[in-house]
Order: structure tokens, then C-alpha cells, then sequence
């Protein structure tokens, strides 16, 4: 049962889901980005869905097929180089693609997919060593990306009301502190990753997204 439940938070929180899930989230934190028309923030949210989960996956299944990968997980060590090399890239070529649109995307949207093709490509050295969890990188990179964002914007006081709760700053890194620690335990469970490679993986993320505060 629990390698079930943790299957499913594995599926749900993939790395390849969490710029989608960055990208709606920093459009409706009370910022600068909250402003935008709707179909502005829906056009933007499907261009990011389209290059880095519709697009990676392609290429992931077209290699399943091809028999260069044996799973979509990459549960193999020596199979991940070409994916993460062509995922990587796809990640650089969306990042490009965001800065040349004619609509304009606001740095703060096309930076998270810069940092998370230099954590692809991080992650792609280290495994010549070791495999390091991919998904450990992806929210390491995630929660430090925030903290940068949350201090550039002072977003320190409540960010939303529910029946009279306010929702914090605290009360929102609480929350994906909670989830990274379920990833991690998901992925311990499944025995997809030891302790060492898991944590190894989210130190990388969240010094990479410490790195955006240069990024302009």
C-alpha cells in the first residue's frame, strides 16, 4: 500500500511538472506577476506545459521505444545520459524561446526554466559518479527559487485569506517543506535513490536556485 501512495506522489510531483507548477504559483502570488490578464498568465502556463513536460515526455517515449531507455523513470543509471542531455536542451531552447516572444515574458517566469536546465545538466555530471534523485534537485531548485522571489518581492505578511485564516509566507514554505519531505521519503520507499543520493540531489537544486538572485 505505501509503495502505492508513494508511486503516486512520484507521478505527481515528477520534475518535469514543477515549472508548470512554478509558473502558476508565481502568477497568483500577491506580485507584480498577479497582474496580468488571464489569458495572458494561460497562454504562458500552456507555452511552459508544452516545452518542458509535453515535449520531454515525447522524446522520453520515443526512446522507450527505441529501447534506449527502459522505463520513463530512468531507473537505470547508465540509461539517463541521453535523456537528460536532450531534456536539458529543451529546457535552454524554451528559455530562448520565452525571451524572444513577442507578447514578452517577464524574466522572473523564463529564469526558473534556466535554472532548471542548469540543475538537468549538474545532475547529468554527477551521474558519471552516482545517481542522484532527480526529483530532490527539482524541489531543492524549486524552494530556493521562492526564497529568492518571496525577498526580491518583501512578500512577508499574508498572500491570501480562506474563512478567515491568513495564509503567510511561513505558512506557505511550511507547506512545500512538507511535500519535499514526502518526495523524499517517496522516493527512499521505492528504493529509487539512497539517503546520500537524495540529499546530494536537493543540495544541487537549492544552491542553483540561490544562484537566480544574479540572474536578471
Amino acid at each position: 500500500m505505501k509503495e502505492q501512495i508513494a508511486k503516486i506522489f512520484s507521478y505527481i510531483f515528477h520534475p518535469l511538472f514543477l515549472p508548470v507548477y512554478a509558473v502558476i504559483i508565481l502568477f497568483y502570488l500577491p506580485s507584480y506577476l498577479s497582474h496580468y490578464q488571464f489569458v495572458y498568465k494561460k497562454g504562458i502556463v500552456l507555452v511552459v506545459f508544452m516545452s518542458t513536460f509535453v515535449s520531454p515526455l515525447l522524446v522520453m517515449l520515443i526512446l522507450l521505444n527505441l529501447r534506449v531507455i527502459s522505463d520513463l523513470q530512468l531507473s537505470k543509471r547508465e540509461e539517463r545520459f541521453i535523456p537528460l542531455a536532450i531534456i536539458g536542451a529543451i529546457y535552454i531552447a524554451a528559455y530562448f524561446i520565452m525571451l524572444r516572444l513577442p507578447v514578452g515574458v517577464p524574466s522572473d517566469i523564463s529564469n526558473f526554466l534556466l535554472v532548471s536546465s542548469i540543475v538537468i545538466f549538474i545532475v547529468l555530471l554527477f551521474n558519471f559518479r552516482t545517481k542522484i534523485s532527480i526529483h530532490s534537485a527539482g524541489t531543492g531548485g524549486f524552494i530556493s527559487y521562492f526564497l529568492i522571489f518571496f525577498n526580491k518581492e518583501n512578500m512577508s505578511e499574508t498572500l491570501f485569506s480562506v474563512i478567515n485564516f491568513n495564509f503567510t509566507a511561513i505558512h506557505f514554505f511550511t507547506f512545500i517543506i512538507l511535500i519535499i519531505g514526502i518526495i523524499m521519503t517517496s522516493r527512499l520507499i521505492l528504493k529509487s535513490h539512497n539517503l546520500k543520493q537524495i540529499a546530494i540531489g536537493f543540495l544541487v537544486g537549492f544552491f542553483v536556485g540561490i544562484f537566480s538572485i544574479f540572474i536578471n
